[in-house]
Protein backbone atom coordinates (compact mmCIF):
# COMPACT_ATOMS: atom_id res chain seq x y z
CA UNK A 1 0.00 0.00 0.00
CA UNK A 2 1.10 3.18 -1.32
CA UNK A 3 2.42 5.94 1.77
CA UNK A 4 1.90 3.13 4.35
CA UNK A 5 3.60 3.72 7.93
CA UNK A 6 3.75 1.45 10.81
CA UNK A 7 1.86 3.72 13.58
CA UNK A 8 -2.06 3.05 14.15
CA UNK A 9 -3.88 6.45 15.10
CA UNK A 10 -7.14 6.32 17.42
CA UNK A 11 -10.39 6.80 15.47
CA UNK A 12 -11.27 10.71 15.97
CA UNK A 13 -15.17 11.72 16.19
CA UNK A 14 -16.08 8.43 15.80
CA UNK A 15 -20.19 9.35 16.64
CA UNK A 16 -20.00 11.87 14.05
CA UNK A 17 -18.66 9.41 11.61
CA UNK A 18 -21.34 6.91 12.15
CA UNK A 19 -23.85 9.48 11.60
CA UNK A 20 -22.65 10.55 8.32
CA UNK A 21 -22.02 6.56 7.20
CA UNK A 22 -25.63 5.98 8.41
CA UNK A 23 -27.02 8.98 6.25
CA UNK A 24 -25.30 7.35 3.15
CA UNK A 25 -26.30 4.18 3.65
CA UNK A 26 -29.90 4.71 3.72
CA UNK A 27 -30.05 5.50 0.24
CA UNK A 28 -31.40 2.31 0.44
CA UNK A 29 -35.05 2.07 2.01
CA UNK A 30 -34.75 2.23 5.60
CA UNK A 31 -37.44 -0.74 5.85
CA UNK A 32 -34.90 -2.59 4.04
CA UNK A 33 -32.36 -2.86 6.81
CA UNK A 34 -34.18 -4.85 9.01
CA UNK A 35 -33.42 -7.95 5.80
CA UNK A 36 -29.69 -7.44 6.68
CA UNK A 37 -30.36 -8.93 10.33
CA UNK A 38 -32.33 -11.95 8.87
CA UNK A 39 -30.70 -15.26 9.51
CA UNK A 40 -28.68 -16.42 7.16
CA UNK A 41 -28.64 -19.80 5.17
CA UNK A 42 -26.15 -21.71 3.16
CA UNK A 43 -26.54 -21.05 -0.72
CA UNK A 44 -24.67 -24.28 -1.48
CA UNK A 45 -27.50 -26.24 0.36
CA UNK A 46 -30.47 -24.54 -0.60
CA UNK A 47 -32.51 -26.32 -4.49
CA UNK A 48 -34.65 -23.16 -4.04
CA UNK A 49 -31.98 -20.80 -3.66
CA UNK A 50 -30.44 -22.16 -6.60
CA UNK A 51 -33.38 -21.98 -8.73
CA UNK A 52 -34.31 -18.46 -7.65
CA UNK A 53 -30.30 -17.37 -8.74
CA UNK A 54 -31.56 -18.82 -12.28
CA UNK A 55 -34.31 -17.17 -12.49
CA UNK A 56 -32.60 -13.77 -11.32
CA UNK A 57 -29.72 -14.38 -13.80
CA UNK A 58 -32.66 -14.39 -16.75
CA UNK A 59 -34.50 -11.38 -16.00
CA UNK A 60 -31.10 -9.15 -15.13
CA UNK A 61 -29.49 -10.47 -18.74
CA UNK A 62 -32.70 -9.90 -20.76
CA UNK A 63 -35.35 -6.99 -21.80
CA UNK A 64 -38.77 -7.83 -20.99
CA UNK A 65 -37.52 -11.93 -20.66
CA UNK A 66 -37.36 -12.00 -24.02
CA UNK A 67 -34.47 -10.01 -25.92
CA UNK A 68 -30.40 -11.02 -24.92
CA UNK A 69 -28.18 -8.15 -22.91
CA UNK A 70 -26.32 -7.29 -25.72
CA UNK A 71 -29.54 -6.17 -27.35
CA UNK A 72 -31.37 -4.63 -24.29
CA UNK A 73 -32.05 -0.58 -24.43
CA UNK A 74 -33.37 0.80 -21.10
CA UNK A 75 -36.21 2.93 -22.22
CA UNK A 76 -35.26 6.24 -21.23
CA UNK A 77 -32.03 5.89 -23.33
CA UNK A 78 -34.44 4.70 -26.31
CA UNK A 79 -36.35 8.54 -25.67
CA UNK A 80 -33.18 10.27 -25.68
CA UNK A 81 -31.80 8.54 -29.27
CA UNK A 82 -35.00 9.64 -30.89
CA UNK A 83 -34.81 12.94 -29.49
CA UNK A 84 -31.54 12.99 -31.18
CA UNK A 85 -32.53 12.01 -34.30
CA UNK A 86 -35.68 14.81 -34.21
CA UNK A 87 -33.90 17.32 -33.45
CA UNK A 88 -30.92 16.51 -35.67
CA UNK A 89 -34.08 16.50 -38.66
CA UNK A 90 -35.46 19.71 -37.26
CA UNK A 91 -32.28 21.49 -37.16
CA UNK A 92 -31.17 20.83 -40.57
CA UNK A 93 -34.83 21.69 -41.65
CA UNK A 94 -34.80 25.08 -39.87
CA UNK A 95 -31.40 25.94 -41.57
CA UNK A 96 -32.35 25.28 -44.84
CA UNK A 97 -35.86 27.65 -44.64
CA UNK A 98 -33.83 30.84 -42.56
CA UNK A 99 -31.76 30.57 -45.32
CA UNK A 100 -34.20 29.96 -47.77
CA UNK A 101 -33.20 27.13 -49.61
CA UNK A 102 -35.35 25.33 -52.44
CA UNK A 103 -37.35 22.54 -52.08
CA UNK A 104 -35.10 20.05 -52.92
CA UNK A 105 -31.89 21.57 -50.94
CA UNK A 106 -34.18 21.13 -47.75
CA UNK A 107 -34.76 17.74 -48.41
CA UNK A 108 -31.35 16.89 -49.22
CA UNK A 109 -30.03 18.67 -45.96
CA UNK A 110 -32.80 17.15 -43.79
CA UNK A 111 -31.54 13.38 -45.32
CA UNK A 112 -27.89 13.86 -44.38
CA UNK A 113 -29.55 15.31 -40.89
CA UNK A 114 -31.08 11.94 -40.21
CA UNK A 115 -27.72 9.99 -41.66
CA UNK A 116 -25.44 11.86 -39.47
CA UNK A 117 -28.33 11.06 -36.50
CA UNK A 118 -28.61 7.68 -37.38
CA UNK A 119 -24.47 7.26 -37.52
CA UNK A 120 -23.85 9.57 -33.94
CA UNK A 121 -26.16 6.65 -31.92
CA UNK A 122 -24.27 3.95 -33.60
CA UNK A 123 -21.15 6.18 -32.34
CA UNK A 124 -22.67 6.42 -28.97
CA UNK A 125 -23.80 2.77 -28.66
CA UNK A 126 -20.85 1.39 -30.04
CA UNK A 127 -18.56 3.12 -27.45
CA UNK A 128 -20.94 2.06 -24.56
CA UNK A 129 -20.88 -1.32 -25.35
CA UNK A 130 -17.35 -1.70 -26.71
CA UNK A 131 -14.68 0.07 -24.99
CA UNK A 132 -12.08 -1.50 -25.02
CA UNK A 133 -8.78 -1.05 -22.60
CA UNK A 134 -10.98 -0.57 -18.97
CA UNK A 135 -15.03 -0.46 -19.13
CA UNK A 136 -16.43 2.99 -18.99
CA UNK A 137 -20.36 4.52 -18.04
CA UNK A 138 -22.66 4.79 -20.52
CA UNK A 139 -22.62 8.34 -21.96
CA UNK A 140 -25.02 10.68 -19.92
CA UNK A 141 -27.39 10.29 -22.74
CA UNK A 142 -29.50 13.09 -20.93
CA UNK A 143 -26.56 15.44 -21.22
CA UNK A 144 -25.47 15.19 -24.74
CA UNK A 145 -28.92 16.00 -26.09
CA UNK A 146 -28.74 18.87 -23.72
CA UNK A 147 -25.75 20.38 -25.29
CA UNK A 148 -26.18 19.15 -28.56
CA UNK A 149 -30.01 21.04 -28.75
CA UNK A 150 -27.53 23.87 -27.13
CA UNK A 151 -24.82 24.06 -29.85
CA UNK A 152 -27.80 23.21 -32.64
CA UNK A 153 -29.20 27.00 -31.70
CA UNK A 154 -26.06 28.79 -31.18
CA UNK A 155 -25.56 27.45 -34.37
CA UNK A 156 -28.17 28.44 -35.73
CA UNK A 157 -28.15 31.92 -34.51
CA UNK A 158 -24.73 32.47 -35.18
CA UNK A 159 -25.26 31.51 -39.07
CA UNK A 160 -26.72 34.67 -39.80
CA UNK A 161 -23.19 36.47 -38.99
CA UNK A 162 -20.94 37.87 -41.75
CA UNK A 163 -18.34 35.12 -43.21
CA UNK A 164 -14.92 34.55 -40.77
CA UNK A 165 -17.32 36.06 -37.48
CA UNK A 166 -19.08 32.78 -36.25
CA UNK A 167 -17.71 31.93 -33.04
CA UNK A 168 -16.45 27.77 -33.80
CA UNK A 169 -14.26 28.45 -31.33
CA UNK A 170 -16.09 29.14 -29.03
CA UNK A 171 -18.54 26.27 -29.45
CA UNK A 172 -16.69 23.51 -29.75
CA UNK A 173 -14.71 24.37 -26.30
CA UNK A 174 -17.88 24.72 -24.71
CA UNK A 175 -19.09 21.46 -25.84
CA UNK A 176 -15.80 19.75 -25.38
CA UNK A 177 -16.38 21.26 -21.70
CA UNK A 178 -19.28 19.68 -20.85
CA UNK A 179 -18.92 16.14 -23.23
CA UNK A 180 -16.10 13.61 -23.78
CA UNK A 181 -13.67 15.82 -26.36
CA UNK A 182 -14.77 12.61 -29.07
CA UNK A 183 -18.58 13.11 -28.78
CA UNK A 184 -17.54 17.24 -28.62
CA UNK A 185 -15.20 16.99 -31.96
CA UNK A 186 -17.89 15.03 -33.99
CA UNK A 187 -21.30 17.22 -32.65
CA UNK A 188 -18.91 20.53 -33.77
CA UNK A 189 -17.54 19.20 -37.14
CA UNK A 190 -21.43 18.26 -37.70
CA UNK A 191 -22.88 21.56 -36.37
CA UNK A 192 -19.94 23.04 -38.81
CA UNK A 193 -21.07 20.65 -42.16
CA UNK A 194 -24.62 21.96 -41.64
CA UNK A 195 -23.79 25.58 -41.56
CA UNK A 196 -21.41 25.35 -44.77
CA UNK A 197 -24.32 23.69 -46.73
CA UNK A 198 -27.35 25.95 -45.62
CA UNK A 199 -24.61 29.33 -46.15
CA UNK A 200 -23.28 27.83 -49.57
CA UNK A 201 -19.63 29.23 -48.26
CA UNK A 202 -16.76 29.03 -49.70
CA UNK A 203 -14.11 26.76 -49.03
CA UNK A 204 -11.85 29.10 -47.34
CA UNK A 205 -14.70 30.04 -44.75
CA UNK A 206 -15.00 26.13 -44.33
CA UNK A 207 -11.38 25.46 -43.80
CA UNK A 208 -11.03 27.90 -41.46
CA UNK A 209 -14.23 27.29 -39.53
CA UNK A 210 -12.82 23.55 -39.18
CA UNK A 211 -9.15 24.17 -38.25
CA UNK A 212 -10.85 26.87 -35.51
CA UNK A 213 -12.77 23.96 -34.61
CA UNK A 214 -9.81 21.34 -33.50
CA UNK A 215 -8.37 24.03 -31.51
CA UNK A 216 -11.10 25.05 -29.03
CA UNK A 217 -11.08 21.19 -28.75
CA UNK A 218 -7.38 20.95 -27.83
CA UNK A 219 -7.78 24.44 -25.73
CA UNK A 220 -10.39 22.87 -24.05
CA UNK A 221 -7.50 20.31 -22.17
CA UNK A 222 -5.38 23.02 -21.80
CA UNK A 223 -7.63 25.07 -19.98
CA UNK A 224 -8.25 22.29 -17.34
CA UNK A 225 -5.25 23.74 -15.34
CA UNK A 226 -5.87 26.87 -13.65
CA UNK A 227 -2.42 27.93 -13.78
CA UNK A 228 -2.88 28.09 -17.83
CA UNK A 229 -5.99 29.82 -18.10
CA UNK A 230 -5.25 33.36 -18.23
CA UNK A 231 -2.41 32.10 -21.13
CA UNK A 232 -5.05 29.78 -23.00
CA UNK A 233 -7.62 33.00 -22.88
CA UNK A 234 -5.31 35.25 -24.61
CA UNK A 235 -4.63 32.53 -26.95
CA UNK A 236 -8.08 31.68 -27.68
CA UNK A 237 -8.36 35.84 -28.73
CA UNK A 238 -5.44 35.37 -30.61
CA UNK A 239 -6.28 32.74 -33.15
CA UNK A 240 -9.60 34.00 -33.10
CA UNK A 241 -8.49 36.93 -34.74
CA UNK A 242 -5.64 35.85 -36.80
CA UNK A 243 -6.82 32.92 -38.34
CA UNK A 244 -9.93 34.08 -39.59
CA UNK A 245 -7.88 37.51 -41.17
CA UNK A 246 -5.41 34.48 -42.74
CA UNK A 247 -8.25 32.94 -44.62
CA UNK A 248 -9.83 36.18 -45.58
CA UNK A 249 -6.19 37.52 -47.20
CA UNK A 250 -6.15 34.11 -49.20
CA UNK A 251 -9.87 34.40 -50.15
CA UNK A 252 -10.20 38.13 -51.19
CA UNK A 253 -7.03 40.35 -50.16
CA UNK A 254 -6.56 42.38 -47.48
CA UNK A 255 -9.31 42.84 -45.10
CA UNK A 256 -11.36 45.34 -44.46
CA UNK A 257 -11.61 47.18 -40.87
CA UNK A 258 -15.23 45.33 -40.70
CA UNK A 259 -13.90 42.31 -40.79
CA UNK A 260 -10.75 43.02 -37.89
CA UNK A 261 -13.83 44.32 -35.77
CA UNK A 262 -15.98 41.48 -36.02
CA UNK A 263 -13.62 38.77 -35.58
CA UNK A 264 -12.20 40.77 -32.45
CA UNK A 265 -15.16 41.19 -31.21
CA UNK A 266 -16.55 37.17 -32.18
CA UNK A 267 -12.85 36.41 -30.19
CA UNK A 268 -13.84 38.50 -26.94
CA UNK A 269 -17.18 36.91 -26.82
CA UNK A 270 -15.43 33.35 -27.04
CA UNK A 271 -13.05 34.35 -24.22
CA UNK A 272 -15.31 35.56 -22.32
CA UNK A 273 -17.75 32.15 -22.62
CA UNK A 274 -14.10 30.66 -22.10
CA UNK A 275 -14.02 32.32 -18.53
CA UNK A 276 -17.35 32.70 -17.12
CA UNK A 277 -19.02 28.85 -18.47
CA UNK A 278 -16.00 26.45 -17.97
CA UNK A 279 -16.34 25.97 -14.31
CA UNK A 280 -20.45 25.00 -14.67
CA UNK A 281 -20.07 23.34 -17.31
CA UNK A 282 -17.43 20.69 -16.36
CA UNK A 283 -18.92 20.68 -12.86
CA UNK A 284 -22.38 19.48 -14.82
CA UNK A 285 -20.41 16.94 -16.01
CA UNK A 286 -18.41 15.52 -12.76
CA UNK A 287 -22.43 15.93 -11.00
CA UNK A 288 -24.17 13.86 -13.67
CA UNK A 289 -22.41 10.89 -11.78
CA UNK A 290 -23.81 11.47 -8.43
CA UNK A 291 -27.24 11.84 -10.16
CA UNK A 292 -26.79 8.14 -11.29
CA UNK A 293 -25.53 7.09 -7.70
CA UNK A 294 -29.15 7.87 -6.16
CA UNK A 295 -31.04 6.71 -9.08
CA UNK A 296 -29.56 3.26 -8.75
CA UNK A 297 -29.63 2.43 -5.57
CA UNK A 298 -33.42 3.84 -5.15
CA UNK A 299 -35.97 0.96 -4.00
CA UNK A 300 -37.98 1.20 -7.00
CA UNK A 301 -35.08 0.57 -9.37
CA UNK A 302 -35.70 -2.72 -11.21
CA UNK A 303 -32.54 -4.33 -9.83
CA UNK A 304 -32.62 -3.24 -6.59
CA UNK A 305 -36.18 -4.72 -6.69
CA UNK A 306 -35.00 -7.92 -8.37
CA UNK A 307 -32.28 -8.68 -6.71
CA UNK A 308 -34.64 -8.56 -2.81
CA UNK A 309 -37.78 -10.91 -4.95
CA UNK A 310 -35.32 -13.63 -6.14
CA UNK A 311 -32.50 -13.84 -3.72
CA UNK A 312 -32.95 -12.58 -0.15
CA UNK A 313 -30.19 -14.09 0.53
CA UNK A 314 -27.48 -11.94 -1.94
CA UNK A 315 -30.05 -9.23 -1.25
CA UNK A 316 -29.18 -9.48 2.73
CA UNK A 317 -25.42 -9.77 2.01
CA UNK A 318 -25.72 -6.37 -0.47
CA UNK A 319 -27.46 -4.32 2.06
CA UNK A 320 -25.00 -5.40 4.98
CA UNK A 321 -21.75 -4.42 2.68
CA UNK A 322 -23.72 -1.24 1.27
CA UNK A 323 -24.04 0.01 4.96
CA UNK A 324 -20.94 -1.26 6.64
CA UNK A 325 -18.69 0.20 3.67
CA UNK A 326 -20.19 3.59 4.08
CA UNK A 327 -19.23 3.68 7.52
CA UNK A 328 -15.88 2.65 6.55
CA UNK A 329 -15.14 5.10 4.13
CA UNK A 330 -16.95 7.71 6.81
CA UNK A 331 -14.13 6.71 8.73
CA UNK A 332 -11.20 7.31 6.43
CA UNK A 333 -13.12 10.47 5.28
CA UNK A 334 -13.45 8.66 1.31
CA UNK A 335 -16.43 8.68 -0.78
CA UNK A 336 -19.46 7.84 1.17
CA UNK A 337 -22.07 7.84 -1.27
CA UNK A 338 -20.08 5.99 -3.70
CA UNK A 339 -18.60 2.95 -1.19
CA UNK A 340 -22.00 2.33 -0.27
CA UNK A 341 -23.22 2.17 -3.81
CA UNK A 342 -20.66 -0.23 -4.99
CA UNK A 343 -20.75 -2.22 -2.22
CA UNK A 344 -24.33 -2.63 -2.92
CA UNK A 345 -23.79 -4.30 -6.44
CA UNK A 346 -20.01 -5.25 -5.45
CA UNK A 347 -21.54 -9.22 -6.54
CA UNK A 348 -23.39 -8.22 -9.41
CA UNK A 349 -21.55 -10.17 -11.84
CA UNK A 350 -22.02 -13.30 -9.62
CA UNK A 351 -25.57 -13.22 -11.33
CA UNK A 352 -24.68 -14.53 -14.89
CA UNK A 353 -22.16 -16.85 -13.82
CA UNK A 354 -18.85 -17.08 -14.90
CA UNK A 355 -16.73 -14.95 -16.34
CA UNK A 356 -18.15 -12.94 -12.89
CA UNK A 357 -16.18 -9.67 -13.77
CA UNK A 358 -17.17 -9.37 -17.29
CA UNK A 359 -20.92 -10.21 -16.69
CA UNK A 360 -21.16 -7.80 -13.63
CA UNK A 361 -19.87 -5.15 -16.00
CA UNK A 362 -21.78 -5.53 -18.68
CA UNK A 363 -24.92 -5.51 -16.54
CA UNK A 364 -23.74 -2.35 -15.32
CA UNK A 365 -23.08 -0.78 -18.95
CA UNK A 366 -26.41 -1.62 -20.19
CA UNK A 367 -28.03 -0.01 -16.89
CA UNK A 368 -26.37 3.24 -17.33
CA UNK A 369 -24.32 2.88 -14.57
CA UNK A 370 -21.55 5.99 -13.62
CA UNK A 371 -18.06 4.95 -14.65
CA UNK A 372 -17.15 5.32 -10.88
CA UNK A 373 -19.40 2.39 -9.85
CA UNK A 374 -17.98 -0.23 -13.64
CA UNK A 375 -14.68 0.63 -12.31
CA UNK A 376 -15.06 -1.01 -9.25
CA UNK A 377 -17.35 -3.27 -10.57
CA UNK A 378 -14.46 -4.33 -12.92
CA UNK A 379 -11.79 -4.53 -10.03
CA UNK A 380 -13.86 -7.71 -8.15
CA UNK A 381 -11.53 -9.06 -6.19
CA UNK A 382 -8.54 -7.95 -8.17
CA UNK A 383 -9.28 -10.42 -10.61
CA UNK A 384 -8.65 -8.84 -14.23
CA UNK A 385 -7.96 -5.55 -13.08
CA UNK A 386 -5.82 -4.24 -10.07
CA UNK A 387 -7.77 -1.96 -7.09
CA UNK A 388 -7.16 1.43 -7.81
CA UNK A 389 -9.29 3.55 -5.36
CA UNK A 390 -9.47 3.91 -2.03
CA UNK A 391 -13.40 3.44 -2.12
CA UNK A 392 -13.00 -0.04 -4.12
CA UNK A 393 -10.43 -1.49 -1.35
CA UNK A 394 -13.19 -0.23 1.36
CA UNK A 395 -15.51 -2.45 -0.36
CA UNK A 396 -13.62 -5.26 -1.26
CA UNK A 397 -12.30 -5.49 3.03
CA UNK A 398 -16.04 -5.01 3.55
CA UNK A 399 -17.71 -8.02 1.25
CA UNK A 400 -14.50 -10.42 2.62
CA UNK A 401 -15.10 -9.92 5.81
CA UNK A 402 -18.82 -9.88 5.52
CA UNK A 403 -18.70 -12.95 3.28
CA UNK A 404 -16.50 -14.77 5.96
CA UNK A 405 -19.05 -13.84 8.90
CA UNK A 406 -22.18 -15.41 6.22
CA UNK A 407 -19.84 -18.73 6.11
CA UNK A 408 -18.96 -19.35 9.68
CA UNK A 409 -21.62 -20.52 12.41
CA UNK A 410 -23.16 -18.20 15.39
CA UNK A 411 -21.60 -20.28 17.75
CA UNK A 412 -18.13 -19.56 16.43
CA UNK A 413 -18.57 -15.81 16.00
CA UNK A 414 -20.23 -15.56 19.58
CA UNK A 415 -16.78 -14.63 21.20
CA UNK A 416 -15.31 -11.39 21.06
CA UNK A 417 -11.81 -13.00 20.33
CA UNK A 418 -13.03 -15.05 17.68
CA UNK A 419 -14.34 -12.45 15.75
CA UNK A 420 -11.50 -10.39 16.28
CA UNK A 421 -9.19 -12.87 14.82
CA UNK A 422 -11.49 -13.69 11.54
CA UNK A 423 -11.41 -9.60 11.05
CA UNK A 424 -7.36 -9.74 11.71
CA UNK A 425 -6.26 -12.70 10.20
CA UNK A 426 -8.60 -12.19 6.44
CA UNK A 427 -7.51 -8.54 6.03
CA UNK A 428 -4.18 -8.89 7.23
CA UNK A 429 -3.42 -11.88 4.50
CA UNK A 430 -5.64 -9.40 1.96
CA UNK A 431 -3.04 -6.48 2.79
CA UNK A 432 -0.02 -9.13 2.73
CA UNK A 433 -1.27 -10.47 -0.98
CA UNK A 434 -0.59 -6.84 -2.48
CA UNK A 435 -3.73 -6.52 -3.26
CA UNK A 436 -4.05 -2.23 -2.20
CA UNK A 437 -0.90 -1.55 -3.25
CA UNK A 438 -2.65 0.16 -6.11
CA UNK A 439 -5.19 1.93 -4.23
CA UNK A 440 -3.99 4.24 -3.04
CA UNK A 441 -5.00 3.46 0.94
CA UNK A 442 -2.52 4.43 3.61
CA UNK A 443 -1.65 1.99 6.60
CA UNK A 444 -3.50 4.45 8.66
CA UNK A 445 -6.60 3.77 6.35
CA UNK A 446 -6.17 0.63 6.91
CA UNK A 447 -5.88 0.21 10.25
CA UNK A 448 -9.00 2.18 11.23
CA UNK A 449 -10.64 0.39 8.88
CA UNK A 450 -9.57 -2.85 10.61
CA UNK A 451 -10.56 -1.48 14.05
CA UNK A 452 -13.74 0.09 12.68
CA UNK A 453 -14.79 -3.76 11.61
CA UNK A 454 -13.95 -5.57 14.53
CA UNK A 455 -16.38 -3.01 16.51
CA UNK A 456 -19.11 -3.12 13.85
CA UNK A 457 -22.31 -5.05 15.62
CA UNK A 458 -24.21 -5.22 11.79
CA UNK A 459 -21.71 -7.85 11.01
CA UNK A 460 -23.04 -10.12 13.35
Amino acid sequence: MAGMTTGQTKLANEQHTKQTAKKAAGMIDNTTAQAADSPQFDPMQSQQYTENRIKLTDIITTTNMQEPIEERFVAKRVVKLLYLIFITFLGGVLFGLLHRLHFGGILVIGFLDVLFAVLFIVFLESDRLHRGDKPDTTEDYQRICLYYTAGMVVMLGASFLPAYTVPVIAISFLLAAGLNREQALVIALFLNAQLAIANQMTAQVLSCYLLMTLLGVILTSMYEKKENRKYVEMMMLAVSVAIPILFSYLESGVPTWKLLLCVFLSGAVGMLSMHFLYDGLHRRLIWSDEISLDTIVDPSYHLVKEIKKYSQADYNHAIRVSRIAAHCAATVKADVKLSAVAGFYYRLGTFGGEPIVENGVKIAQNNCFPHTIITILSEYNGIQYPISSIESAIVHMTDTVVTKFELLDRTTLSSTWNRDMVIYQTLNDNSSSGIYDSSGLTMNQFLKIREYLAKEEELL
